[in-house]
């Protein structure tokens, strides 16, 4: 599996909200950073409970269901360096009566048809603000 058709599937499994169909690309020993030292979910999730548990986990419980959206502005891969980039657009309606509305890039890293390490850059004052950190 090349690195965009492992990104395209992220994306298809991720927007789905299917867990099962992120694991079969997603390395049980990922490392997810959400990059930043300003907001308390930036910092490095470990593994598969750090990542569906903590911080896909932590969110879906911030959010009110049915509330996320999730729209693919970009998707490109360079082959050579196993490097995947994947731009989204995400809105949501928090439980605390804030939304957010947020671009999202994540600097995906793959070897051997999995992803391995991820860097996530996004407004983390945005965050910060919606959640009230």
């Amino acid at each position: 599996m090349n690195v965009k058709s492992v990104v395209e599937a992220f994306w298809h499994g991720h927007s789905a909200g299917d867990h099962d169909a992120l694991k079969t690309i997603v390395a049980q020993d990922i490392r997810w950073t959400v990059v930043g030292d300003t907001c308390p979910i930036a910092r490095t999730y470990e593994g598969w409970d750090g990542f569906f548990g903590e911080l896909l986990g932590g969110l879906a419980a911030a959010f009110v269901p049915g509330t996320l959206t999730m729209r693919l502005k970009g998707l490109y891969a360079d082959e050579e360096q196993g490097v995947g980039i994947l731009h989204l657009e995400e809105t949501a309606t928090l439980h605390n009566g804030n939304s957010i509305s947020l671009e999202i890039v994540d600097v995906i890293t793959v070897r051997d048809g999995q992803i391995i390490d991820v860097r996530e850059v996004m407004d983390l004052a945005a965050v910060n603000a919606a959640f009230g950190f």
